[in-house]
């Protein structure tokens, strides 16, 4: 009896592609073929006259949900979440996949692409840090997690940042093998820096139209591509490129999901500005300790002005979740 360990490295409806690749002899059952996701784990076994494939336990899953829930990828180390201003930059679709991926315990990191882009000013990047959690403490070891990285295809020195980010993100896992995802809206470039980064990846690559200023959904599937570490032989790292969303379902979205991707609220509270009710809102409830720490920020203004943008990132977001749950009773 023989068992091999394989990696999913790309997926569609009907085929598989297989790290290493099934002995000839082995196929994937239909039957499983709907249930494996990208960068899962599959292990055959090989009996005589008989093949048994199953999927490993997965350690998260990535996930994104309108009327059913749509499967992107499994096992991730890192997430990247790939946002510019050309196109549009949507902050709430790029929150909820934060969300989800805090919320799956996967560190991510903020990649505003095309810097050199008019669009992609100050502005801008003050809008995008509303993503990244507050650090109430100063460095902390949660802070550390989540980053915001400038990049752009034409600036040598941003994208060996770009890579020493993945060569840093590698070397601190404990793991022998890392996949990274790159993931965000159509026409934010995650394909072409991935060629950039992998120049034989050759994804296929599309313009922003700058008339309606929309990303064309250029990469169709996702699929996953081995990046070379210099001077380490040991970690394979893997960066996985996925089709363009431009809107990032998340219908069962709980309070409780929300508050752990906003953990800031907590921390703030063990700051000795805790909250008067249980259930603050953190909104114009008397006694709200993040409204009183947010006004012993007025003279450094560049917290003030994160905390601020955070606070009413949660304030939309929460309108979401009343809303929904509004329409479900009436329903």
């Amino acid at each position: 009896m023989a068992k091999t360990k394989h990696r999913v490295l790309s997926k569609s409806q009907t085929t598989i592609t297989l790290e290493p690749p099934l002995n000839s002899s082995c196929s994937v059952p239909v039957s499983i073929l709907s249930s494996i996701v990208l960068n899962d784990s599959i292990e055959t076994t090989l009996k005589p006259e008989k093949q048994q494939i199953k999927i490993l336990p997965r350690k998260n899953l990535l996930t994104r949900s309108e009327k059913v829930e749509k499967k992107i990828v499994a096992n991730l180390d890192h997430l990247f979440l790939v946002v510019t201003n050309f196109p549009s930059f949507n902050l709430m679709n790029s929150a909820k996949m934060a969300i989800r991926a805090r919320n799956e315990n996967i560190p991510f990191t903020v990649i505003i692409n095309k810097v050199d882009h008019s669009n992609v000013n100050e502005s801008f990047k003050k809008k995008v840090k509303a993503l990244v959690p507050f650090d109430v403490c100063g460095e902390t070891k949660d802070s550390k997690k989540f980053k915001v990285v400038q990049v752009s295809l034409h600036d040598d020195t941003l994208m060996h940042n770009l890579s020493s980010k993945i060569r840093e993100i590698a070397l601190t896992s404990e793991n022998s093998e890392v996949s990274i995802c790159l993931i965000g809206q159509s026409g934010v470039g995650k394909s072409s820096l991935i060629n950039k980064l992998i120049p034989s990846a050759s994804q296929k690559t599309g313009k922003v139209s700058t008339r309606y200023k929309k990303g064309r959904h250029t990469t169709r599937e996702s699929r996953s591509f081995e990046f070379k570490i210099c001077g380490d032989n040991k970690k394979k790292v893997f960066i996985i490129d996925t089709p363009g969303i431009d809107s990032f379902g998340l219908e069962s979205l709980r309070c409780h999901e929300l508050a752990k991707y906003f953990s800031e609220w907590e921390e703030i509270n063990q700051q000795n500005f805790f909250c008067k009710f249980k259930d603050c809102r953190h909104d114009c409830e008397p006694g709200c300790g993040v409204q009183n720490f947010l006004i012993n920020l007025k003279n450094d203004s560049e917290n003030f002005e994160h905390l601020y943008r955070r606070l009413m990132l949660w304030r939309k977001l929460m309108f979401t979740i009343n809303k929904k749950n509004v329409e479900n009773n009436r329903s």
